[in-house]
């Protein structure tokens, strides 16, 4: 294909294709729960087989020729001629990855490579009836839009489709008409339209007068045949634009077209319309009548009321982009002027600074939400992760999704996938134990694992929950000491939830043999690093015997960030408000040194201490009023440590502008923003900062 042809074609298509396949995924996986649902099996059918029309108006061969053969499996499948098992759908899922990375080929812009000759061989020959099937009609629901239900030669208005062709037929071949009318030939001749009375006319022809196709003698009242035997003129145009192209009948430029008069009784055809009239006599009376066209079948059922106008526009994510934006630099501006009309006694300034205030919380929240998408988006994902990986390792797990039309930022959806994807096969491979072992254990053979969103304030709260065998503390300390990661009186001293902390750290793993699946200590750490950059946080909850619980709450969006301002010396600061749990002021007399670390006692907990001003401010490090220094607890993954600083100014949500290209990569920065007072305050990355200082004090 030439994908220059028509960009916007494609666009549609890859826009529309990609949504077909992303739910074809969850369909599929659903299918096997469910292997007897006929509107489950009617939608994949759809499926497939919109996605190769589409695919075949671009020419994408190969990609037809996949979906081709699928959409016969399930066109078998759904005629019961075939049943649902684990080993046909692990070949339709091998063949919907092969349509995916087809899929994604054409989105790069490459031609779609042809899928492997075999998977195609193996899709073919599910596509033949299964030997020992019984016949459909004794095995197979009948399905309403797709099989002809017998009680369908009740319903007067419906037409086969071989009657529909014959009267395309009839209506084209008829002879011309006496040169005495010749006003009225040369009217119908020159129009691509027919009059009312004339298709009426040709429906007496097949049917006999006053009658509708397939109905049974004075079944039909005479108003009803006038009513709801009849499509309307623009469907019957419609139509013929549909069959032969816009605005042209079949035949049209071969010889004219003659049409019989509106007043005259139905004319005797020449000798071939009365076998076609025959022909069409005994499949009405004989055979089930099938359902009209689709297109005029979804008018009629919509009781010819006006479609609903289309609710949705499609807009590209970068104006989405530039907008918020501009919603940010307004923000910025609220902020300054909030400020200004707290140092001044003008009440009317003070009311429309409120009411500005106001407004534009409501355009941020508005604009927001244009860049939200439900978390569906990923979770749709998982239940064919966790079906694949249990046949792998041959468990039984049942997958429970909750919270799915929860929203937030486009790009955090995005960037959660991944982290979400190792917890997901680190819950199926190590947590969930196999039949043998769990009926030995007095559990279910099946295990459970629950996968929920839920909004708490401005935050996201994902949790991964298992009803395996949970996580033992004493063996995780021994791994540790095992793997030089800490001494033994050091891991002694762990407490339980630091030791779960433990499969966070980098090359940690509990397994002995790498697999494909798990045993580089890898996931875990990615997960870690992700969510930190997301200035999220990450906790983790076991039972052993009962299950693990993994919590990761992330901020609704990376646009606009709440934060903690405060001053080091001269110099503002902002901490991202997710990372603060507490704030104390500096009691010298709760401070001690363990191992050369200044740290201060909490609950009787001792958390590091550092002195940000030695840090950011070095020339100002001598200039520390002790006595009115503030200490500010943050939170990074799992870690507690206390930051001190000079002056908290207070909560104050900021937009996050990028470092200039001399600033960029600075260690600890995240980025910049302007104050409410109109200065310029760095926002600190705080897993950076201590990266990069906390080594040094």
């Amino acid at each position: 294909m030439s994908f220059e042809a028509d960009e916007e074609i494609l666009q549609d298509f890859l826009v529309e294709a990609g949504e077909i396949l992303e739910l074809l995924s969850e369909q599929l996986v659903d299918l096997e729960n469910r292997p007897s649902d006929a509107d489950l099996l009617n939608a994949i059918f759809r499926g497939f087989h919109t996605v190769k029309g589409g695919a075949g108006f671009l020419q994408l061969d190969p990609l037809v020729a996949c979906c081709h053969i699928a959409e016969n499996v399930f066109d078998i499948l759904r005629k019961g001629e075939r049943q649902v098992d684990a080993e046909l759908m692990d070949v339709v899922l091998q063949a919907l990855d092969s349509i995916n990375g087809m899929f994604a080929q054409v989105r790069e812009g490459e031609q779609p490579t042809p899928a492997d000759p075999q998977l195609l061989e193996a899709l073919a020959a599910l596509a033949e009836p299964a030997a020992d099937a019984a016949p459909a009609a004794e095995s197979a629901p009948v399905i309403d839009t797709v099989q002809a239900p017998a009680e369908s030669d009740s319903e007067p208005g419906d037409i086969t489709d071989d009657e529909f062709e014959l009267l395309l037929e009839a209506l084209h071949v008829l002879p011309e008409q006496d040169q005495g009318d010749g006003q009225d030939d040369d009217a119908a001749s020159s129009s691509d339209e027919i009059t009312d009375d004339e298709f009426e006319a040709l429906l007496d022809q097949l049917h006999g007068t006053g009658k509708g196709p397939g109905a049974a003698p004075a079944a039909v009242p005479e108003s009803a045949s006038g009513d709801d035997d009849l499509i309307t003129d623009d469907e019957f145009e419609s139509l013929l634009d549909e069959l032969h192209g816009a605005g042209k009948a079949p035949g049209v430029g071969d010889a004219p077209v003659a049409a019989p008069p509106a007043a005259a009784a139905p004319a005797t055809p020449p000798a071939p319309v009365p076998a076609r009239e025959a022909a069409a006599e005994a499949p009405s009376a004989a055979a089930p009548v099938e359902k009209k066209p689709a297109r005029v079948e979804r008018k009629t059922e919509a009781g010819g009321e006006p479609v609903a106008a289309e609710t949705t526009v499609r807009v590209d994510t970068a104006r989405l982009d530039e907008i918020m934006n501009m919603v940010g630099e307004l923000v910025l501006v609220r902020n300054r002027l909030t400020r200004l009309g707290l140092s001044t006694e003008d009440e009317e300034l003070a009311k429309a600074v409120a009411n500005l205030d106001m407004v534009t919380a409501d355009l941020q929240a508005s604009v927001m939400k244009t860049r939200m998408q439900p978390i569906k988006k990923v979770f749709g994902r998982f239940p064919r992760v966790v079906r694949d990986l249990s046949r792998s390792l041959k468990k039984e797990i049942t997958l429970e999704l909750i919270g799915e039309d929860t929203d937030l930022d486009k790009n955090l959806v995005e960037a959660l996938a991944d982290p979400l994807v190792h917890l997901v096969r680190n819950a199926v491979d190590h947590g969930i134990e196999t039949p043998d072992e769990r009926e030995a254990a007095g559990k279910p053979r099946s295990g459970s694992m629950v996968l929920a969103a839920r909004q708490e304030g401005d935050h996201i709260l994902l949790t991964i929950t298992d009803d395996g065998k949970g996580m033992d503390a004493e063996v995780l300390r021994a791994k540790a000491v095992e793997k030089g990661m800490m001494d033994r009186d050091a891991a002694e001293r762990l407490s339980e939830s630091e030791c779960f902390n433990l499969i966070l750290a980098p090359g940690f793993s509990t397994k002995t043999e790498v697999s494909d699946v798990s045993g580089r200590g890898v996931g875990m750490d990615v997960v870690r690093t992700r969510i930190s950059q997301l200035n999220g946080t990450i906790g983790i909850e076991s039972t052993k015997g009962v299950g693990t619980r993994i919590a990761i709450k992330v901020p609704l969006t990376l646009a606009i960030m709440p934060t903690l301002m405060v001053m080091l010396g001269d110099q503002a600061f902002a901490l991202p408000l997710v990372n603060v749990n507490e704030i104390y002021n500096l009691d010298l007399s709760r401070t001690n040194v363990v191992d050369g670390q200044e740290v201060i006692l909490v609950r009787d907990k001792a958390l590091p201490l550092f002195w940000l001003k030695r840090w950011l401010v070095p020339s100002q490090a001598g200039a520390i009023d002790r006595a009115s220094a503030s200490v500010v607890i943050v939170s990074v993954g799992t870690q507690r440590v206390g930051f001190v600083v000079d002056q908290l100014v207070g909560q104050e949500e900021v937009v996050i502008k990028p470092l200039g290209s001399m600033l960029q990569g600075t260690a600890g920065m995240a980025g910049a923003t302007i104050t409410g007072d109109g200065r310029i305050a760095l926002i600190l990355d705080i897993p950076g900062l201590l990266r990069r200082y906390a080594r040094r004090g």
